[in-house]
């Protein structure tokens, strides 16, 4: 079985994980870290035993992969990413896919011009938890859906390590953005979003604390969105994440805070993560692992990806409205995303 090579740029946090889930992977290998940091990006690359270049335009040029991850931070997305596509390359993005939808849409439009293809690494499209409330709204089993909630909160060190480098709702809410429309079969077409500051500004970052959304959907359904990096450091799990839809004939209750494993030691209880990337047996595995090989082996075998670059598009209009909405104080709609 051919494995595909595929190149990340990004070799902080989220560049290294994907690194290691590439290298451990039966469908792809690694086959470069691209980053201009170069102590991180020699470092990184060493660990995984594999080439660093410094700019995108080196990795091409040297023709280090057929693939690319893009793991940079939000507002470097757009470039590299239209780069890539214009070179023919089939892209992973990190989500969100960009950190405005003029950027968003302007990624989407360099993938339809031809060459390259893109997938935005929204990791709930692979979790299994996430993909069986999916379906069973499509098989009819709760109804139509009625009402509906969906959110997450993480620890206040995560909006703190990120200092105003990037807003809660595209860090973590745009999960929720996507699930909420992805689950229900509906999209967002109206917001009324609040937000609070006190957390971040008294430790001397300037971001929001949480953001809290009430949406009007295509289909008629009422729904509630909330993200904010407010749990205390002592919160056994830093994914404290809720979704429910109540339908005419049934509900969906999806609680991901407990992966099912609580270990209690010395005064102290955690859940650990059973299903993101959860590591066993000394390989990565769970959504993650399945992200990867899909990317991989849709690539190799030219097949559509599970989520469109539109369903991604729709996920950074309807955050484009809620800033809007946080910023006017008002109601406000979501801009038409297609291209």
């Amino acid at each position: 079985m051919k494995k595909v090579r595929i190149a990340v740029v990004g070799g902080g946090f989220m560049g290294a994980l994907h690194a290691r889930t590439i290298a451990e992977a039966d469908v792809a290998e690694l086959g470069a870290i691209v980053d201009l940091n170069e102590a991180l990006g020699k470092a990184t690359a060493e660990s995984f035993g594999t080439r660093w270049f410094k700019t995108v335009d080196d990795a091409l040029a040297a023709n280090a992969a057929e693939a690319y991850v893009v793991a940079l931070p939000d507002k470097l997305h757009e470039a590299v990413t239209v780069q890539l596509l214009e070179a023919g390359k089939s892209v992973l993005v990190e989500k969100p896919m960009a950190h405005t939808l003029e950027a968003a849409q302007a990624m989407a439009r360099a993938e339809r011009a031809g060459g390259g293809r893109l997938l935005v690494a929204h990791i709930l499209r692979f979790d299994p938890r996430y993909v069986q409330a999916a379906e069973a709204v499509r098989a009819g089993m709760i109804g139509d859906p009625v009402h509906a909630s969906s959110g997450r909160f993480s620890t206040r060190n995560i909006g703190e390590r990120m200092n105003g480098g990037s807003s809660v709702l595209f860090y973590l809410g745009v999960h929720d953005v996507d699930a909420l429309q992805w689950i229900s079969g509906s999209n967002v077409q109206n917001v009324f979003s609040r937000r609070v500051s006190k957390l971040m500004p008294a430790a001397g970052v300037n971001s929001e604390d949480a953001i809290f959304t009430t949406v009007q959907m295509s289909n008629g359904l009422a729904g509630h969105l909330y993200a904010g990096w407010t749990l205390p450091l002592n919160t056994p799990t830093g994914i404290w994440a809720r979704t429910e839809i109540y339908g005419t004939e049934g509900m969906i209750d999806l609680d991901v805070r407990d992966h099912g494993l609580r270990i209690h030691s010395k005064g102290h209880t955690s859940l650990p993560d059973g299903l993101h990337w959860p590591e066993v047996n000394g390989i990565i595995m769970g959504d993650l692992a399945e992200e990867i090989r899909h990317f991989a082996t849709a690539t190799r075998d030219d097949k559509d990806f599970v989520m469109s670059v539109d369903e991604a598009l729709r996920a950074v209009a309807v955050n484009d409205a809620i800033l809007r909405s946080v910023a006017s104080g008002r109601p406000e709609d979501v801009t038409p995303w297609s291209i």
